[in-house]
């Protein structure tokens, strides 16, 4: 026969036992589901060119005090009735809603001087297996352009930009390939300067190479140039500044 001791010795070991088993099945539910997995606002990671450009990050994040090309500037959700079979282009116009209006407030400034930096946003979707736990979140980050590779970004300060004009570690220029740097390495374009379009509906490509033609020659001042403009969301965000590119080297 078991004494009193042992009698309650027993039932604690049964009772915490249980409340082990509990926790464990609660913590299993917890994990599942919208959130698996998500990502913490503010973690950095030291990523490539090559891996930004793929669906998903499965990367561990890194100390944001060593050097680090990336930071989640946003945990955004799936919209409802939407699933991760949706085209790429439908995923993108998706991510851009959520991650664009983060971003510009991330940099800072205005959208003249923000179209002027090399600073770009990733996303990332979950990976299948986190998919497969019901995982419904994006990821988006704050990324610094150099070429063909990202830059390690130089602060993770808010707002990100200092005050123009803006220094040549984070300036916007462009390789020989038409990639996108900071003009602190080599470039053969560089941003000159930009030029507004006051009108509310995206412009063709037609309508913006006609408005580059016009513009930026002026502003380039040399005898090649080029121009670039943002896409439809930040159009539809107020940001209707076209970029003119001066000829150069490096």
């Amino acid at each position: 026969m078991l004494s009193s001791l042992s009698v309650r010795r027993a039932l604690l070991g049964v009772v915490a036992t249980l409340a082990t088993t509990a926790a464990l099945l609660t913590t299993g539910v917890a994990m599942a589901g919208p959130g698996y997995h998500a990502p913490a606002l503010g973690d950095c990671h030291a990523i490539d060119l090559a891996h930004s450009q793929k669906k998903a990050d499965p990367s561990d994040p890194v100390p944001c005090s060593s050097a680090h090309t990336a930071r989640v500037i946003k945990v955004a959700k799936l919209p409802a009735g939407v699933s991760w079979s949706v085209s790429a282009a439908k995923l993108f116009k998706i991510a851009s809603h959520k991650c664009i209006p983060t971003f510009m407030a991330t940099l800072g400034r205005t959208d003249k001087v923000r179209d002027r930096s090399a600073y770009s946003w990733l996303y990332f979707q979950p990976t299948q297996a986190e998919i497969d736990h019901g995982a419904r979140w994006i990821r988006c980050d704050v990324a610094l352009l150099g070429g063909t590779e990202l830059v390690n970004l130089p602060t993770d300060a808010t707002p990100a930009l200092p005050k123009p004009p803006l220094p040549d570690s984070v300036a916007r220029c462009e390789t020989g390939k038409y990639a996108q740097t900071t003009c602190a390495r080599t470039h053969a374009w560089r941003s000159a300067g930009t030029f507004r379009i006051d009108q509310k509906a995206y412009p063709s490509q037609q309508q913006l190479q006609h408005a580059a033609e016009r513009r930026c020659p002026a502003i380039a001042g040399t005898a090649y140039w080029r121009w670039s403009a943002q896409g439809a969301v930040s159009w539809s965000l107020g940001d209707h500044f076209v970029v003119c590119y001066s000829q150069t080297t490096s």
